[in-house]
């Protein structure tokens, strides 16, 4: 399966925090970062105008905040996610408000980076429906095809089905790869 790339722009007005998250980030190759920037109008532009999956944003910046951004994404109704990195934990509550897809406290550490990707891949690129959700959760309890199939009262056959699929999305090779990617990305 071809890995899927995930357009990102840094935002962050400390040029050592841009650094520093974009070092990171050259651990995942699905990551493509298309631009960074310091100053917060710019950014604003270029989110707007560019077809993005994911934006790093720090919250506390002159002329616009993190926060405000937030704001004007949601008011163009881009597609586009946000996860906060910022020193700041008092500004979580504001950041769910302003529907971030994650909020990462600095120095953001390689783990809680990787499982940010990880679930935000699984949620927002996979495309996972709530059907194989639901079939992801009975593997987890250990139910075959047969057993998941009489308890969603479906066939086996399209039981198998849906975990071929399953597994192609998740580029998992077994059940027990995909228990184990799920419980990494908070799915189960």
């Amino acid at each position: 399966m071809k890995e899927i790339k995930i357009n990102v722009v840094l935002v962050d007005d400390e040029l050592r925090a841009l650094n520093r998250i974009k070092i990171l980030l050259k651990h995942f190759p699905e990551i493509n970062i298309l631009n960074q920037f310091n100053d917060s109008l710019q950014a604003i532009e270029y989110i707007k105008a560019y077809n993005l999956d994911l934006v790093f944003l720090d919250v506390e910046m002159p002329e616009k905040t993190g926060l405000e951004i937030a704001e004007e994404i949601n008011r163009s109704s881009l597609r586009t996610k946000i996860i906060f990195i910022t020193s700041h934990d008092h500004y979580a509550i504001e950041a769910v408000r302003a529907k971030a897809f994650d909020y990462l406290l600095k120095p953001v550490s390689i783990k809680a980076l990787k499982k940010a990707i990880e679930r935000f891949k699984a949620k927002e690129h996979f495309s996972l429906t709530k059907r194989e959700i639901e079939i992801i959760n009975l593997i987890s309890d250990g139910l075959n095809s047969k057993e998941i199939g009489k308890t969603l009262h479906i066939s086996h056959n399209t039981v198998d089905t849906y975990r071929r699929n399953i597994l192609e999305k998740t580029n998992c090779k077994n059940a027990a790869e995909l228990i184990k990617y799920a419980v990494k990305i908070d799915l189960i």
